[in-house]
């Protein structure tokens, strides 16, 4: 099923690529930019952007050999943001400011010093962006020759790189105010961190960081428009984005939902970088094996594929099928109260879930058939031995898979092989419980931690594991109790 809903998401990406650009694209002009290089020998260029983390090739140009130009040329204009050309054979390549109205364009540089020989025509916002570069370029040297200061004069060098940053400061400023919906002032803007205060009225060390750490989180997109068509084709929003939920979220399906509706939200009004981003983060979460993540792909998919938000961009079919599989995982998620099965025993004693009492509950699906059970059974009756001699209050449930009476026979056979003794053993051969749809059982073994209300802790573990996680759990009970006591 995962690797199914794979394909489906790899397949939407696909058609949204294609739909992304079409969505912003207007019948006329198009695009026609023509390019000239010296220190340049290859016959071809090609013209690429970024989306995500991916590289894409959008356009390929030969040279004419009357003129020595490149032509990239097409009927629909291009989505504006950073574009690249790349040069064969060794793919390096510089990038080029390419916004909505400036499409008709030339360009005459070097292949080897493309910032400082830069010549655009007709294109006043890539002129800009070679200016802003070449400026950049000559305050770097500033800035490594006055840091040679450090071993003679520390304190002029820190005085002089304060002046130098300064006057950066200014000219950006001034760019601002001159050229304030170029994309080389988005881009500008987005390389100015979060000015975070020091909080200095809170002294204790630890809360003064919390401050800090909840400031800069809040602020974090600030300087970047997110509204702006053009920062989807952009080398910076991506990793902004991904720095976003690998190292300000807490790794905890909660959290991150929290940090992924923010995200959302502000993408809103930049619908086709919505679609983006929205299909980039529900993939990665179906193909998550972090144990609980798949809360993540269900709430999203509840919220904004089942109720519509996506018609215009997931197929219906697609839809369909990532609602069924969230609809199958939603009654299992960590958190939720385990379904309430009946079972039977060898003895033909039928017991249901909720009437076992224990602290913890272990649910164990397998198949005597199943390759994985027979290698993960071992460390279930090694768990369980550590259960009695540890004296935790814990009992352990199999469910046989295999279906039909005649089938009985092999199930209870494995459970003796197995050494499953004091385990509840048990089966449903007829499906009543309807385990199968209940639990998603599609694949064996499947492995459930359940507490003494049946709320389900954990869950798709490893046998092996067992261990480590319940004294995780047990700690965490642990710390609760004491906490709630001490109210």
């Amino acid at each position: 099923m995962q690797k199914e809903l794979s394909k489906i998401l790899l397949a939407i990406l696909s058609f949204l690529l294609i739909t992304v650009t079409i969505h912003a694209s207007t019948n006329e002009p198009g695009y026609d930019i023509k390019i000239k290089l010296t220190s340049y020998s290859n016959d071809t260029l090609l013209l690429g952007y970024q989306l995500g983390g991916q590289s894409y090739i959008k356009d390929t140009a030969l040279i004419d050999k009357k003129t020595g130009v490149y032509t990239f040329k097409g009927a629909k204009k291009l989505e504006p943001g950073i574009y690249i050309i790349v040069m064969r054979p060794d793919n390096s390549f510089f990038q080029v400011v390419i916004n909505d109205e400036e499409q008709t364009f030339s360009l005459d540089t070097d292949a080897k010093e493309y910032y400082t020989n830069a010549k655009t025509k007709n294109n006043k916002d890539n002129s800009v962006f070679v200016d802003y570069m070449n400026y950049l370029s000559e305050k770097r040297k500033q800035s490594e020759e006055i840091a040679k200061l450090k071993k003679t004069d520390s304190v002029g060098m820190v005085k002089k790189l304060a002046v130098l940053d300064e006057e950066v400061k200014v000219h950006q400023k001034e760019l601002m105010s001159k050229y304030p919906k170029s994309i080389t002032v988005m881009l500008m803007r987005s390389a100015t961190e979060v000015d975070v205060p020091k909080f200095e009225e809170i002294k204790d060390k630890d809360k003064n960081s919390m401050a800090q750490y909840i400031y800069y989180k809040q602020h974090y997109f600030d300087n970047y428009d997110m509204a702006n068509p053009a920062i989807l084709r952009t080398p910076v929003l991506y990793p902004r984005i991904n720095n976003y939920l690998e190292k300000l979220t807490p790794a905890h399906p909660d959290s991150i939902l929290e940090s992924l509706e923010r995200i959302f939200t502000l993408l809103k009004p930049n619908k086709p970088a919505f679609q983006f981003y929205f299909i980039e983060y529900l993939n990665k979460y179906i193909k998550s094996n972090v144990v609980g993540y798949d809360a993540i792909h269900v709430a999203l998919t509840k919220k904004y594929i089942e109720s519509g938000y996506c018609d215009d961009f997931i197929p219906k079919d697609n839809k369909e099928k990532l609602v069924e599989n969230a609809n199958h995982i939603f009654p299992t998620l960590i958190g939720k109260i385990a379904p309430n099965i009946r079972t039977f025993q060898a003895d033909s004693t039928p017991i249901f879930l909720h009437d076992i009492k224990a602290k913890y509950t272990v649910l164990f699906f397998f198949a005597p058939d199943c390759g994985h059970c027979q290698k993960q059974s071992p460390f279930l009756v090694e768990f369980y031995k550590k259960i009695k001699a540890n004296n935790w209050n814990i009992k352990v449930v199999t469910v046989c898979t295999f279906k039909g009476t005649d089938k009985m026979p092999e199930c209870w056979k494995y459970a003796k092989e197995k050494g499953f003794d004091g385990f509840i053993n048990t089966i449903d051969p007829y499906l009543t419980s309807r385990y199968q749809t209940l639990y998603n059982v599609v694949t064996t073994p499947q492995l459930f931690i359940l507490d003494d209300n049946k709320i389900i802790k954990s869950k798709s573990i490893a046998t092996e594991q067992l261990s480590e996680v319940f004294e995780a759990i047990m700690k965490e009970d642990a710390e609760k109790i004491k906490k709630e006591s001490g109210k």
